[in-house]
């Protein structure tokens, strides 16, 4: 049944295209909506059929419906989605920081911050020498200095090991997974992406003045001071502010919510701040400072699944495919290069961190899947190096787009070996009938 309301809204789509233009108007901009809110639900039930992620079938639906494949979504109507981007960050941003409840992730501090360091911070490493070594494979590497090219694969390998919180939260939600597993995988992602939204201005600066650009560390660190104090310091105002809300007001917190969501992502951008930060901030207050966390975790599921599913077919539509054909051999190098540093790095620091056998195994895998963060990082990569940011572009969109269409199953897979699945579930029922246990915690 999933198959043929595909096959019917693909058709409709196509007839409704036929009569209209596929310029970005407000009704091309409903349509596209409408179609990819739709189809991704039922591609998602179609790959859940076939014991997939729901969330590669939202990213798969996106990509056939798009511009590379049938087109039935011109890049006119892709680039028209992308203001759900930020909204959708923000919701599962803001979702990420209430699960992260300080009390109970005590216990896996040390693991979490063995993986970071050996699993996130050793692959950045990794990372930037195999790009360094791939140099003969990469056009826009092989005729600089050897000192810039240093600096650009510094650049390149904090690009790529950008990891995506959006597929940890969406695939636990999906599966109604926890665990040890789960709860250090998710912190990582989150520390990860931190580590990187901190370092990625940090060595841009470093390799601009190595072109002579005449950068001004002072003037950076003041930006990244601004984007990222400042972040987290919002992120506490909208924590309080939704506390309030949620203990004063009865009834329709879930379209609040979403409202709040878009603040956070427009007017933040306006004040450069990260909407990652400020959500994330938010959602930590509100679990550990207040006694509403409950309350957000329920509210907010209304609201963020329709968007995270919009979220993730534009994501899919937006890939390009065709660019992947070109630097297939370097991506996959760097995919792999990546895998590997991420995998050995977790293995290796979850066990000198005395971590339970499982996060040894398993931990590492919910590091692999990439989403937006890369992706923007790719773009602002491009426009700080102009002179060659869009080849190099075009090789982190190629790496982005195989690690998006690939490591969710994985992460699926390996949800499913350690016994987490369907946990969550069961915790929940556990506290419905235990609420004098529940009242005492």
């Amino acid at each position: 049944m999933n198959l043929v309301m595909l096959l019917v809204l693909a058709g409709l789509m196509h007839a409704t295209r036929s009569f209209g233009s596929a310029g970005a108007g407000s009704a091309s901009t409903l349509l596209a909506l409408g179609y990819v809110l739709v189809s991704a639900f039922f591609a998602g039930g179609l790959f859940k059929q076939l014991r997939l992620p729901r969330l590669t079938g939202y990213i798969v639906s996106g990509v056939v419906a798009g511009p590379m494949v049938l087109g039935l979504l011109s890049r006119d109507m892709v680039a028209s989605l992308e203001l759900v981007n930020g909204i959708a960050i923000a919701m599962i941003a803001l979702t990420a920081g209430n699960e992260i409840e300080l009390r109970s992730i005590r216990p896996l501090l040390r693991s979490i911050g063995g993986i970071t360091i050996l699993g996130v911070l050793g692959t950045t490493v990794l990372l930037a020498a195999a790009v360094w070594f791939l140099r003969p494979l990469l056009p826009f590497m092989r005729d600089l200095p050897a000192a810039q090219a240093v600096a650009v694969s510094a650049v390149l390998g904090v690009v790529l090991v950008a990891q995506s919180p959006a597929v940890v939260v969406a695939l636990r939600d999906e599966l109604r997974a926890d665990g040890v597993v789960m709860r250090t995988a998710l912190a990582v992602v989150v520390l990860g992406d931190l580590l990187v939204v901190a370092l990625f201005p940090v060595a841009s600066t470093l390799a601009k003045a190595t072109f002579g650009a005449g950068a001004n560390v002072a003037h950076t660190a003041r930006l990244l001071a601004w984007e990222i104090f400042g972040s987290l310091g919002a992120g506490a105002v909208v924590g309080v502010v939704l506390a309030v809300y949620l203990r004063k007001v009865k009834g329709a917190a879930s379209m609040f919510l979403l409202l709040v969501a878009v603040v956070v992502a427009e007017v933040g951008k306006r004040l450069h701040f990260d909407t990652l930060l400020v959500a994330l901030a938010a959602g930590v207050i509100v679990r550990n400072v207040t006694r509403v966390g409950d309350a957000l975790h329920h509210e907010i599921q209304p609201s963020s699944l329709p968007v995270s599913i919009v979220f993730f077919a534009v994501a899919g539509a937006s890939l390009h495919l065709d660019v992947l054909a070109v630097v297939w051999l370097p991506a996959t190098l760097l995919v792999i290069v990546r895998a590997a540093g991420l995998l050995l790095g977790s293995r290796v620091g979850a066990l000198l961190a005395g971590a339970p056998r499982p996060v040894q195994r398993w931990a590492g895998v919910g590091l692999l899947p990439q989403a937006g963060l890369a992706l923007g990082l790719a773009a602002l990569f491009a426009n700080a190096f102009p002179e060659f940011g869009a080849a190099a572009s075009a090789l982190l969109i190629g790496v982005v787009t195989l690690n998006e269409l690939l490591a969710p199953a994985a992460f699926r897979l390996a949800l499913i070996r350690t016994g987490e699945v369907g946990q969550r579930g069961a915790a929940d029922a556990a506290v419905d009938d235990a609420p004098v246990e529940l009242a005492i915690h």
